[in-house]
């Protein structure tokens, strides 16, 4: 109950920073006060799998660079029965939310993949995280198989709901899972409080999708953000800090304010070699209140 009670806390206060964060009459001097954010472990993916750093390193570059909380992934786990205690432990001495993400998708017509869902979301209750982040996955069409993946993913709506988790679909930076369409099908059809969407802009600008549209199509679901910027390059797009690329990030914020939600914003962008300097220039765009 405890712990329950600490995640309920947590999610409500850092909603109060995001709504005072995001909206629009917070504006001193001609400039747009920095909304609050979260750090990636995607950031320090090379460190975390060389094993240069652990996961318990993230919380203190959090504080380092002003921010209000971490999103751990499922892959970066050494010792997850020691190490995700130690990471709720350490985020609750900080003040800090942590969010989870995993590559375990929505829909799966493997049974281990579902009980792994499952897991995931047991993980994202014990870590005090507020929400899970998932992909898609692909949307069954019809048939008996695709009753089966449908009523799995009902059943992991329905735990997470049980368990105090929202689940946030993201759209996929490539096939399956990526398509806007599918996205809002899939929230129309199981109309449910818990189920919401993480609104990575960039994925949909990288899949040929218009990101404005998609904020717009998607408002009343939002819950989470994933933010990069992008450039397109000779070998394809490339995702990067903000203000690194290419993507009308102006117009984008703009778009995520006027829906009028509070939501989780976080950083969300490979290393490059160095993850510090990412997060720093990051930090500084939403500073500059661009």
């Amino acid at each position: 109950m405890h712990e329950k009670m600490f995640r309920f806390c947590s999610f409500v206060v850092l909603a109060v920073f995001i709504f005072i964060g995001t909206a629009q009459s917070w504006v001193t001097g001609g400039v747009a006060a920095m909304r609050p954010f979260l750090i990636s472990a995607v950031h320090f993916d090379a460190e975390l799998k060389s094993g240069k750093m652990s996961v318990l390193d993230l919380a203190p570059l959090a504080i380092k660079y002003g921010a209000q909380g971490v999103e751990c992934r499922d892959i970066y786990w050494k010792d997850k029965t020691k190490e995700l205690p130690a990471v709720r432990d350490q985020a609750a001495r900080l003040k800090l939310i942590v969010t989870y993400t995993t590559v375990t998708t929505l829909y799966s017509n493997d049974t281990q993949k579902q009980a792994r869902l499952i897991t995931d979301i047991e993980d994202a209750q014990a870590l005090n995280s507020p929400l899970l982040r998932v992909n898609l996955g692909v949307r069954p069409a019809a048939g008996p198989e695709a009753a089966g993946q449908r009523e799995a993913a009902r059943k992991a709506i329905e735990f997470a709901s049980r368990s105090g988790v929202r689940l946030a679909l993201e759209n996929n930076s490539a096939a399956p899972g990526e398509q806007l369409s599918d996205i809002k099908a899939t929230l129309e059809e199981f109309n449910s409080p818990v189920l919401g969407t993480n609104m990575d802009f960039a994925n949909y600008a990288t899949t040929g999708q218009d990101p404005l549209n998609a904020i717009q199509a998607l408002a009343p679901w939002i819950i989470y953000v994933h933010a990069k910027d992008a450039e397109k390059t000779d070998k394809g797009w490339k995702t990067t800090y903000l203000g690194g690329g290419t993507l009308p990030l102006k117009e984008i914020l703009a778009a995520l304010d006027k829906t009028g939600r509070s939501f989780l914003f976080r950083f969300e962008f490979p290393g490059a070699g160095d993850p510090e300097g990412g997060l720093a220039k990051s930090r500084a765009y939403l500073a500059e209140g661009k």
